[in-house]
C-alpha cells in the first residue's frame, strides 16, 4: 500500500452525507487522497476531523485590517477560506485598489476566493473615490482566485435593465461565475426579477423574507456580523428549507470581534446552541458554499484538497490543530507592509469648523423647526421619524437629551463633494461625539454628535491621521480624542493585529462611556449606506431609499 504523508484519525465529520464516522484520513502531498488506513510518515489523531470553514460572504476591510492580518486571526481558529468581496477597498481606490488586495491576498495561508464588486459606486446618490465600470469589471473577473460578481445593490439598475450592470452580470456568466445579491427587505415583484440574474442573498432579517428567497431559488446566507445579527432571527428556516440551500456569513466583523470571537466559527457555534445540527452546522459553513462557488475545498474526500481542522470537541468547535494543503498549523512567514497601491493619503478635505457642519435654518426668525430623522431600527436597519429641534442663531440644532443628535457625511475623496447635514435618533450618545471614515459604501467622513463643534473637532483629527475611527469625550480633560488610525485607504490599519485590537477597544471603552452600546460605531459606520432602508445620510444630503431620492431634512 502506497506510503502517505500524513494520516489522521478521528471521527470524520462527513458533510457529503451529513454523518459521523469513525475513519482514517489519508494525506499525501497536500491532497486527501484515501479514507482508509495508509502507512505514512506522521500520524495525528483528535476526538473529530472536519473540513476547514468557509466564510460565505465577508469584507475584511470592516475587521480594520488587512487579508494577511486577517488571515492570522482566522486559520487557528479552523477558517481556512473566505470569500472576500473588495468592495470597501473598490470604493476608494478603485480596480488598483482591488489588484492590490489580490496581491496581498498571497501572503496568507487563508484561501482568499473573490468576488469582484458590482455596485461602485452603490448609487449616485454620494460621491465615492473611484467608479468600476463594466470594462473594469470584466478585466477583474478574469483573476484566477475570482469565483463570483460581487453583490449586486443597485435594485433599480437591475429591474430597469441599466446596460452597465447588466453587462458585468453578462460577463460574470460567460465564464461560468456566480453573481451574488443584495436585497434587503425586496419581496413581490422586484423579487421575482432579480431571481432571473443573482443566484444569493445575505440581508434576509425575517425568515419570512428568507424562505421566500429560497423558494424563488437563491442561497441565502445567515449572516452574524458584529452590528448585523441575523442568526438566531433566521435559525427556524433549518426546520423549513432544505439545509443545503444555506450557509452562514459574517459579512462585517470588527476587529475585536474578529480577536474575541472570531468570524465564521462564532456562526457555527452559535448554530449549535441554536438548536442546530452540529454536522449540519458545519455543513453549512463549509459544503454549501463551495458548491454555491465551485470551490474544491470545504470537504474531506479523496481528491480535495487536505483544509482540515482537528477538534477536541465538536459542538463548541474546540480547534486542536489545523491543516491547509496538509500543512500543519500553518503562519504565514511574508511581514511584508501592504501593496504600495493600497495607498494612505486618501482623506482629502479642508479643515471644518462647527459651523460647517450645521444644518441652517431655512426661516430664522422661527423658534423651531419639522425635521425628518434618521431611526435606528436594529443593526443597520433604519425607519422613518421626525422632530421638532430648537433654531439657535439661525441653525438647527440637535436635542441630545430625547436622543436627537446631528449627523453629517463629510466628502473625504478630494473631490469636493461638499457637506450632508442631519439627524440620527437612537444612537444613544449623551455628550462629545465619534466619528470615522469607514462610512459605507462610499467611505466618506461620517461623524455624529450632541454638538457640531465636537464633530467637527473628530472630523479634522481623522483628516490629520489620514483616515481612522475617532471619539471625543469633552469631560475628559487633557485626554483628547481616542482614535485607531487607519491610513491604509482610510479603511484598514497596517499595525499588528493585537495593536489594532488595543486600540479600538479604548475607543470602545470611551464611546460605552458616552453612551453607545458595542456596536454603535460600527452602526455609525452604515449610516450613510444608502441601498439599505429607510432613511440613509450621504454627503449629496439625506435619501429616502424607498423613493431612491434625495429629500430636504427640513419639512416645510
Amino acid at each position: 500500500m502506497t506510503r502517505v504523508d500524513t494520516l489522521v484519525r478521528g471521527t470524520l465529520v462527513n458533510v457529503n452525507t451529513a454523518t459521523l464516522e469513525d475513519r482514517a484520513i489519508a494525506i499525501d502531498d497536500g491532497e486527501v487522497v484515501a479514507l482508509e488506513e495508509r502507512p505514512a510518515d506522521r500520524e495525528l489523531e483528535a476526538e473529530y476531523v472536519a473540513p476547514g470553514l468557509i466564510d460565505a460572504h465577508k469584507h475584511v476591510e470592516s475587521s480594520m485590517v488587512t487579508v494577511p492580518q486577517y488571515g492570522d486571526a482566522m486559520v487557528p481558529r479552523g477558517v481556512t477560506s473566505v470569500v472576500h468581496d473588495p468592495h470597501e477597498i473598490a470604493n476608494v481606490l478603485g480596480a488598483a485598489g482591488v489588484r492590490a488586495v489580490f496581491e496581498d491576498a498571497t501572503k496568507t495561508p487563508l484561501k482568499v476566493r473573490f468576488s469582484v464588486p458590482s455596485s461602485v459606486p452603490a448609487s449616485s446618490l454620494q460621491d465615492g473615490g473611484a467608479t468600476l465600470d463594466a470594462d473594469d469589471v470584466v478585466a477583474l473577473l478574469d483573476h484566477e482566485h475570482v469565483v463570483a460578481l460581487g453583490e449586486v445593490m443597485d435594485l433599480p439598475a437591475l429591474v430597469s435593465g441599466e446596460t452597465d450592470l447588466h453587462a458585468k452580470i453578462r460577463a460574470a456568466r460567460e465564464r461560468g461565475l456566480t453573481v451574488d445579491g443584495h436585497l434587503p427587505r425586496v419581496t413581490g415583484s422586484d423579487l421575482q426579477e432579480a431571481a432571473r440574474y443573482l443566484d444569493t442573498d445575505h440581508e434576509s432579517i425575517t425568515e419570512a423574507e428568507a424562505r421566500e428567497k429560497v423558494d424563488l431559488g437563491f442561497r441565502v446566507y445567515l449572516r452574524e456580523g458584529s452590528s448585523s445579527k441575523n442568526l438566531a432571527d433566521l435559525v427556524g428556516l433549518v426546520d423549513e428549507v432544505p439545509t443545503r440551500r444555506l450557509s452562514l456569513c459574517s459579512d462585517d466583523r470588527d476587529v475585536v470581534d474578529l480577536v474575541e470571537n472570531g468570524g465564521v466559527d462564532f456562526a457555527v457555534r452559535k448554530a449549535i446552541d441554536l438548536g442546530v445540527d452540529p454536522v449540519e452546522a458545519v455543513q453549512m459553513a463549509t459544503l454549501n458554499t463551495a458548491e454555491a462557488y465551485d470551490l474544491p475545498f470545504g470537504r474531506i474526500e479523496p481528491g480535495a484538497p487536505a483544509d482540515l481542522v482537528l477538534l477536541d470537541d465538536l459542538e463548541t468547535w474546540a480547534v486542536e490543530h489545523v491543516l491547509v494543503d496538509g500543512n500543519l498549523d500553518p503562519t504565514r512567514t511574508d511581514r511584508d507592509p501592504p501593496s504600495t497601491a493600497l495607498s494612505t493619503g486618501t482623506v482629502d478635505f479642508d479643515p471644518i469648523t462647527g459651523r460647517d457642519l450645521a444644518l441652517e435654518a431655512p426661516d430664522s426668525s422661527t423658534e423651531r423647526a419639522d425635521v425628518r430623522v434618521i431611526d435606528l431600527t436594529g443593526g443597520i436597519q433604519t425607519g422613518r421619524a421626525e422632530a421638532s429641534l430648537p433654531i439657535v442663531d439661525g441653525a438647527i440644532e440637535p436635542r441630545p437629551d430625547d436622543d436627537v443628535l446631528s449627523i453629517a457625511v463629510v466628502e473625504r475623496h478630494g473631490r469636493d463633494g461638499g457637506i450632508g447635514r442631519g439627524f440620527v435618533r437612537g444612537l444613544g450618545l449623551e455628550r462629545g461625539a465619534i466619528g470615522s471614515t469607514v462610512a459605507h459604501d462610499a467611505h466618506n467622513c461620517v461623524v455624529a454628535g450632541t454638538s457640531v463643534d465636537a464633530m467637527a473637532q473628530v472630523a479634522n483629527h481623522l483628516r490629520d491621521v489620514d483616515g481612522g475611527i475617532a471619539v471625543s469625550d469633552p469631560d475628559r480633560d487633557g485626554e483628547g480624542i481616542a482614535a485607531v488610525p487607519l491610513p491604509v485607504a482610510g479603511l484598514m490599519s497596517d499595525r499588528p493585529l493585537t495593536v489594532v485590537c488595543d486600540q479600538f477597544e479604548t475607543v470602545i471603552d470611551r464611546t460605552e462611556d458616552l453612551g453607545l452600546d458595542r456596536h454603535g460605531l460600527m452602526t455609525l459606520s452604515f449610516l450613510a449606506l444608502e441601498v439599505i432602508p429607510e432613511y440613509r445620510l450621504t454627503n449629496r444630503g439625506l435619501v429616502d431609499v424607498e423613493r431612491w431620492e434625495h429629500v430636504d431634512v427640513v419639512i416645510e
